[in-house]
């Protein structure tokens, strides 16, 4: 029956019942944060700009998209672009977003999608090879920037000197890995990169760790990403990726916090 046609005191009562329910709830509302990555090596190399869409929700924003485009060093005009979506309407994730990236440069494409409890990834890589994995998923699986996530997540755990181990995708193996998060103690990196709070995420596999660097992140008090060092998904050529250092600069914050209350 519609308010309209129910007796006064009965359409009061659900009013009332309606608005005792929602006083409870946690409010929403849309918000945004943006940043600007310059990524550097001997020299600088290029530049990020970051918007991520989202929303207050509980007092903690949640990022429900996240657009990336790449610029040269004095240019306006992007030579690379990356688009996460987090809200998607099967399985939405923090952690495994939808991810396409485009770097026309090098003719290279690609995707990550999500299906029936599978990761599937189309690429077409520099050399035009067209190809495609299925893979069982999981949720310790940690795809592309939704590490960035999974630090806020673990904040406390992390800072107090804990570790986390989790699955990274590798998308252009057709694979995923097992890594673990935890503070980072070499005085020689907490040196070079100036962070409130320096953390790295390395292989768990011996093997794995001979071959791959880990990456190293800086994080301020807010829980906001202020230094990447490590390799990028950035071509220097057709074979190799750029390995650099990342420094962010926050230009607007969402107006409630990153990290949970």
């Amino acid at each position: 029956m519609s308010a309209s046609k129910a007796r006064p005191i009965y359409g009061w009562c659900a009013t009332a019942a309606l608005a005792v329910a929602f006083a409870g709830a946690p409010s929403i509302a849309n918000a945004e944060f943006r940043f600007i990555g310059n990524a550097t090596s001997a020299n600088e190399l290029y530049r990020e700009e970051h918007a991520i869409q989202g929303v207050c929700y509980g007092n903690q924003f949640k990022p429900q998209s996240h657009r990336v485009e790449y610029f040269d060093t004095g240019s306006d005009t992007p030579f690379a672009f990356k688009q996460l979506r987090y809200d998607r309407d099967n399985q939405p994730s923090l952690l495994r977003p939808d991810v396409e990236f485009i770097q026309p440069r090098f003719n290279e494409r690609l995707t990550v999608n999500y299906d029936s409890g599978h990761v599937a990834i189309e690429w077409q890589s520099p050399a035009q090879e067209l190809k495609q994995f299925r893979l069982d998923s999981s949720n310790s699986l940690v795809v592309d920037s939704g590490f960035d996530n999974l630090v806020r997540q673990n904040w406390q755990t992390v800072i107090e000197g804990g570790s986390v181990n989790f699955e990274f995708l590798a998308p252009t193996r057709g694979s995923y890995y097992g890594f673990v998060m935890e503070p980072v103690v070499n005085e020689t990196h907490s040196n070079r990169i100036r962070a409130d709070h320096l953390i790295q995420i390395r292989p768990t596999s011996l093997f794995l760790r001979l071959m791959v660097e880990p990456i190293l992140l800086g994080y301020n008090q807010q829980g906001a990403l202020t230094h990447y060092s490590g390799l990028t998904n950035i071509r220097r050529n057709p074979q190799e990726n750029i390995q650099a250092d990342i420094v962010y600069s926050i230009t607007e914050y969402p107006p409630c916090p990153l990290l949970a209350p």
